[in-house]
């Protein structure tokens, strides 16, 4: 599927497209090919190899990306939270996307926050236009969906670190 493309021979915009994307996806797997689609689409650039890690932290840490690294790690209990206040997939996804297209950006090599969060709002805005849930994320916070939510004092339960199987499928075969 292009991105001009969707279902039966309908031709869509690539704004449709990606917010069609990004309100069917299922898993992780897929939230993560629309964040690596729409930051090359955007920027015209990539990386392959990421890992994704599941921990509890801190909630007001969304997820983090170790410098030096091919992995992102994303605040489960954070996601399991806002999976619970919402109740709404399409909600979910677009919290995961910023989170996730955040950390790609410093995997990229985007270190300052305040560059990566305007890239965020750009990338999003391009890709989703300026109604978009994740526009409004990014232009906010992805906090904003948990506006009302007394997040003082909660303590997420702690389970064993976890790597989301499967997370970056290789789209070219290696040779060993």
């Amino acid at each position: 599927m292009t991105n001009g493309e969707l279902g039966a021979g309908k031709e869509f915009s690539k704004v449709e497209a990606y917010r069609s994307r990004l309100d069917r996806a299922e898993g992780f797997n897929e939230g993560w090919e629309i964040v690596k689609d729409t930051v090359k689409d955007s920027l015209g650039v990539h990386r392959v190899g990421m890992m994704l890690f599941l921990d509890d932290l801190p909630i007001r840490l969304g997820a983090y990306h170790p410098l030096g690294t091919n992995n992102i790690v994303l605040n489960r209990a954070l996601v399991q939270m806002v999976e619970a206040a919402t109740k709404s997939k399409r909600l979910v996804n677009a919290f995961v996307y910023s989170l996730l297209v955040h950390e790609y950006l410093h995997a990229l090599g985007h270190a300052p926050e305040a560059e990566v969060r305007r890239l965020v709002y750009e990338i999003s805005r391009e890709c989703f236009d300026e109604d978009h849930i994740a526009t409004m994320l990014a232009e906010k916070s992805p906090w904003a969906l948990l506006r009302g939510v007394p997040l003082s004092g909660i303590e997420a339960p702690r389970s064993a670190m976890e790597i989301v199987k499967d997370f970056e499928k290789p789209h070219q075969r290696y040779i060993v």
